[in-house]
Protein backbone atom coordinates (compact mmCIF):
# COMPACT_ATOMS: atom_id res chain seq x y z
CA UNK A 1 0.00 0.00 0.00
CA UNK A 2 1.45 3.61 -1.06
CA UNK A 3 2.19 6.10 1.32
CA UNK A 4 -0.99 7.73 -0.47
CA UNK A 5 -3.05 5.66 1.79
CA UNK A 6 -3.50 5.66 5.19
CA UNK A 7 -2.29 2.71 7.45
CA UNK A 8 -5.56 2.84 9.06
CA UNK A 9 -7.90 -0.30 9.71
CA UNK A 10 -11.30 0.31 11.33
CA UNK A 11 -12.66 -2.17 13.11
CA UNK A 12 -16.87 -2.82 12.34
CA UNK A 13 -18.87 -4.91 14.48
CA UNK A 14 -18.85 -7.11 12.03
CA UNK A 15 -14.80 -7.36 12.13
CA UNK A 16 -14.85 -6.70 8.33
CA UNK A 17 -11.72 -4.50 7.78
CA UNK A 18 -12.17 -1.17 5.76
CA UNK A 19 -9.33 0.58 3.83
CA UNK A 20 -9.63 4.25 3.73
CA UNK A 21 -10.09 5.96 0.93
CA UNK A 22 -6.99 7.68 -1.37
CA UNK A 23 -5.96 11.17 -0.03
CA UNK A 24 -8.41 13.30 -1.83
CA UNK A 25 -6.70 16.50 -1.89
CA UNK A 26 -3.64 14.54 -3.26
CA UNK A 27 -5.78 12.75 -5.65
CA UNK A 28 -6.77 15.94 -7.19
CA UNK A 29 -3.00 17.18 -7.20
CA UNK A 30 -1.94 14.12 -9.31
CA UNK A 31 -5.36 14.54 -11.62
CA UNK A 32 -4.24 17.87 -12.20
CA UNK A 33 -0.76 17.25 -12.72
CA UNK A 34 -1.47 14.51 -15.61
CA UNK A 35 -3.84 16.98 -17.44
CA UNK A 36 -1.53 19.47 -17.71
CA UNK A 37 1.07 16.83 -18.99
CA UNK A 38 -1.79 15.53 -21.65
CA UNK A 39 -2.39 18.89 -22.83
CA UNK A 40 1.40 19.87 -23.28
CA UNK A 41 2.06 16.95 -25.08
CA UNK A 42 -1.17 17.40 -27.67
CA UNK A 43 0.47 20.90 -28.24
CA UNK A 44 3.51 20.12 -28.78
CA UNK A 45 2.56 17.30 -31.47
CA UNK A 46 0.35 19.77 -33.15
CA UNK A 47 3.31 21.88 -33.74
CA UNK A 48 5.96 19.34 -34.66
CA UNK A 49 5.55 18.50 -38.19
CA UNK A 50 5.54 15.37 -39.17
CA UNK A 51 8.43 13.78 -41.02
CA UNK A 52 7.61 12.98 -44.77
CA UNK A 53 9.57 9.92 -46.14
CA UNK A 54 11.08 10.98 -49.22
CA UNK A 55 12.12 9.42 -52.37
CA UNK A 56 15.61 10.07 -53.76
CA UNK A 57 14.01 9.60 -57.02
CA UNK A 58 13.36 12.98 -57.46
CA UNK A 59 13.38 14.25 -61.26
CA UNK A 60 13.63 17.80 -63.11
CA UNK A 61 9.78 17.94 -64.68
CA UNK A 62 10.04 21.46 -66.12
CA UNK A 63 14.08 21.24 -67.06
CA UNK A 64 15.54 19.20 -69.44
CA UNK A 65 12.85 17.10 -70.84
CA UNK A 66 9.91 19.84 -71.30
CA UNK A 67 12.51 22.76 -72.72
CA UNK A 68 12.38 24.58 -76.17
CA UNK A 69 14.59 25.86 -78.41
CA UNK A 70 15.03 25.97 -81.74
CA UNK A 71 16.83 23.29 -82.75
CA UNK A 72 14.41 21.17 -80.44
CA UNK A 73 11.37 22.91 -82.64
CA UNK A 74 12.37 21.92 -85.92
CA UNK A 75 12.36 18.35 -85.12
CA UNK A 76 9.06 18.42 -83.20
CA UNK A 77 7.71 19.69 -86.71
CA UNK A 78 9.19 16.91 -88.54
CA UNK A 79 7.95 14.59 -86.16
CA UNK A 80 4.42 16.06 -85.50
CA UNK A 81 3.73 15.36 -89.75
CA UNK A 82 4.71 11.92 -89.60
CA UNK A 83 3.89 8.76 -87.81
CA UNK A 84 7.41 7.58 -86.68
CA UNK A 85 6.58 8.16 -82.71
CA UNK A 86 3.10 6.74 -83.25
CA UNK A 87 4.90 3.38 -84.77
CA UNK A 88 7.67 3.12 -82.11
CA UNK A 89 5.17 3.35 -79.24
CA UNK A 90 2.67 1.08 -80.78
CA UNK A 91 4.97 -1.43 -81.09
CA UNK A 92 6.24 -1.26 -77.41
CA UNK A 93 2.95 -1.21 -76.20
CA UNK A 94 1.99 -4.60 -78.27
CA UNK A 95 5.02 -6.18 -76.69
CA UNK A 96 4.60 -4.57 -73.87
CA UNK A 97 8.41 -3.48 -73.44
CA UNK A 98 7.65 -0.41 -71.39
CA UNK A 99 6.13 -2.39 -68.47
CA UNK A 100 9.52 -4.03 -68.55
CA UNK A 101 12.05 -0.85 -69.02
CA UNK A 102 10.38 1.55 -66.22
CA UNK A 103 10.87 -1.51 -64.22
CA UNK A 104 14.27 -1.52 -64.51
CA UNK A 105 15.32 1.99 -64.74
CA UNK A 106 13.41 3.14 -61.70
CA UNK A 107 15.66 0.28 -59.61
CA UNK A 108 18.70 1.90 -61.35
CA UNK A 109 17.14 5.42 -60.22
CA UNK A 110 17.23 6.97 -63.80
CA UNK A 111 14.94 9.32 -64.53
CA UNK A 112 11.64 7.46 -66.46
CA UNK A 113 11.93 9.81 -69.75
CA UNK A 114 14.42 7.41 -70.72
CA UNK A 115 12.69 4.71 -71.10
CA UNK A 116 11.38 5.69 -74.47
CA UNK A 117 15.28 6.55 -75.59
CA UNK A 118 14.45 3.37 -77.92
CA UNK A 119 12.05 5.70 -79.96
CA UNK A 120 15.26 7.20 -81.13
CA UNK A 121 18.18 4.11 -81.03
CA UNK A 122 15.49 1.54 -82.78
CA UNK A 123 11.96 2.31 -82.88
CA UNK A 124 11.52 -0.61 -79.60
CA UNK A 125 12.84 -3.11 -82.60
CA UNK A 126 14.81 -5.49 -80.86
CA UNK A 127 16.28 -6.87 -83.99
CA UNK A 128 17.67 -3.72 -85.19
CA UNK A 129 20.94 -3.71 -87.27
CA UNK A 130 22.35 -0.49 -88.19
CA UNK A 131 25.87 -2.06 -89.18
CA UNK A 132 27.98 -1.01 -86.52
CA UNK A 133 25.17 -1.46 -83.44
CA UNK A 134 22.66 -3.91 -82.93
CA UNK A 135 19.41 -4.66 -80.83
CA UNK A 136 16.56 -2.51 -79.39
CA UNK A 137 19.61 -0.03 -77.39
CA UNK A 138 21.98 -0.21 -80.32
CA UNK A 139 25.18 -1.17 -78.24
CA UNK A 140 28.44 -1.47 -80.34
CA UNK A 141 30.45 -4.98 -79.85
CA UNK A 142 32.58 -3.22 -77.34
CA UNK A 143 29.70 -1.53 -75.27
CA UNK A 144 28.16 -4.08 -75.01
CA UNK A 145 31.03 -6.31 -73.46
CA UNK A 146 32.01 -3.93 -70.93
CA UNK A 147 28.31 -3.54 -69.97
CA UNK A 148 27.92 -7.58 -69.57
CA UNK A 149 26.49 -8.54 -72.86
CA UNK A 150 27.86 -11.33 -74.42
CA UNK A 151 28.91 -11.20 -78.27
CA UNK A 152 30.25 -14.53 -79.94
CA UNK A 153 29.92 -16.63 -83.48
CA UNK A 154 27.09 -18.52 -81.41
CA UNK A 155 24.78 -15.95 -79.74
CA UNK A 156 24.59 -11.89 -79.53
CA UNK A 157 22.86 -10.66 -75.94
CA UNK A 158 22.33 -7.64 -77.51
CA UNK A 159 19.35 -8.61 -79.22
CA UNK A 160 17.70 -10.27 -75.91
CA UNK A 161 16.01 -6.83 -75.25
CA UNK A 162 15.68 -7.78 -71.22
CA UNK A 163 19.23 -8.44 -70.93
CA UNK A 164 20.24 -5.34 -73.12
CA UNK A 165 17.90 -3.33 -71.27
CA UNK A 166 19.44 -3.86 -67.64
CA UNK A 167 22.68 -3.05 -69.32
CA UNK A 168 21.72 0.15 -71.19
CA UNK A 169 20.21 1.15 -67.51
CA UNK A 170 23.57 0.56 -66.14
CA UNK A 171 25.18 2.06 -68.92
CA UNK A 172 23.12 5.77 -68.36
CA UNK A 173 23.67 5.59 -64.53
CA UNK A 174 27.30 5.82 -65.44
CA UNK A 175 26.59 8.69 -68.01
CA UNK A 176 24.29 10.35 -65.43
CA UNK A 177 27.07 10.26 -62.75
CA UNK A 178 30.44 10.97 -65.34
CA UNK A 179 28.06 14.03 -66.53
CA UNK A 180 26.98 15.30 -63.27
CA UNK A 181 23.09 14.36 -64.22
CA UNK A 182 23.52 16.94 -67.53
CA UNK A 183 21.39 14.28 -69.10
CA UNK A 184 21.74 16.48 -72.57
CA UNK A 185 25.19 15.22 -71.94
CA UNK A 186 25.20 11.97 -70.96
CA UNK A 187 22.73 11.63 -74.22
CA UNK A 188 25.72 12.72 -76.10
CA UNK A 189 28.08 10.36 -74.53
CA UNK A 190 25.39 7.22 -75.16
CA UNK A 191 25.52 8.44 -78.77
CA UNK A 192 28.73 9.66 -79.86
CA UNK A 193 30.88 7.93 -76.69
CA UNK A 194 32.06 9.80 -73.31
CA UNK A 195 35.50 10.04 -74.04
CA UNK A 196 34.38 11.97 -77.10
CA UNK A 197 32.58 14.39 -75.26
CA UNK A 198 34.96 14.96 -72.82
CA UNK A 199 37.49 15.89 -75.20
CA UNK A 200 34.87 18.23 -77.03
CA UNK A 201 34.23 19.98 -73.38
CA UNK A 202 37.75 20.26 -72.53
CA UNK A 203 38.87 21.60 -76.25
CA UNK A 204 35.65 24.30 -76.51
CA UNK A 205 35.58 25.03 -72.75
CA UNK A 206 32.05 24.76 -72.15
CA UNK A 207 29.85 21.94 -70.34
CA UNK A 208 26.60 23.12 -72.17
CA UNK A 209 25.54 21.05 -74.43
CA UNK A 210 23.68 23.78 -76.85
CA UNK A 211 26.61 25.80 -77.13
CA UNK A 212 29.39 22.82 -78.53
CA UNK A 213 30.04 22.00 -81.96
CA UNK A 214 29.84 18.10 -82.38
CA UNK A 215 29.75 15.79 -85.01
CA UNK A 216 26.47 15.82 -86.91
CA UNK A 217 24.98 12.61 -85.96
CA UNK A 218 25.54 13.60 -81.89
CA UNK A 219 24.48 17.51 -82.49
CA UNK A 220 21.26 16.09 -83.92
CA UNK A 221 20.40 13.36 -81.25
CA UNK A 222 19.52 15.76 -77.94
CA UNK A 223 17.31 17.80 -80.15
CA UNK A 224 15.88 14.62 -82.01
CA UNK A 225 15.16 12.93 -78.67
CA UNK A 226 13.57 15.92 -77.04
CA UNK A 227 11.34 16.46 -79.48
CA UNK A 228 9.88 13.05 -80.13
CA UNK A 229 8.96 13.25 -76.26
CA UNK A 230 7.26 16.22 -76.79
CA UNK A 231 5.30 14.74 -79.54
CA UNK A 232 4.57 11.40 -77.64
CA UNK A 233 3.51 13.48 -74.31
CA UNK A 234 1.33 15.89 -76.29
CA UNK A 235 0.05 13.54 -78.91
CA UNK A 236 0.17 9.85 -77.71
CA UNK A 237 -0.43 10.58 -73.88
CA UNK A 238 -2.04 7.14 -73.19
CA UNK A 239 0.70 5.18 -75.15
CA UNK A 240 3.43 7.41 -73.60
CA UNK A 241 2.24 6.51 -70.23
CA UNK A 242 2.37 3.03 -70.42
CA UNK A 243 3.71 0.93 -67.88
CA UNK A 244 5.05 4.27 -66.07
CA UNK A 245 3.33 4.79 -62.39
CA UNK A 246 1.79 8.62 -62.93
CA UNK A 247 2.96 9.03 -59.37
CA UNK A 248 6.51 8.32 -60.71
CA UNK A 249 6.77 9.81 -64.30
CA UNK A 250 8.09 13.39 -63.89
CA UNK A 251 6.34 14.50 -66.96
CA UNK A 252 2.83 13.43 -65.87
Amino acid sequence: MSSDWRDIHLRNPGQTSLHLIPNKKKKKKFANLYLLIGSSLIIAGCSIKPVLKTDDRQYDSDGVWKQSNIRINEYVKVYDNNNHVKTCLDRAASKRYLYYIHRVFYKYKLPPELAHLPILESCFDKHADSGHARGMWQFTRATAGDYGLRVNLISDDRLNWKKATHSAARYLRKLGDMFNKNWELALAGYNGGPNYMERQMKSQGTRNFWKLKLRKETYEYVPKFLAMLKIARSKYPELYFQGAPRVWVSSS
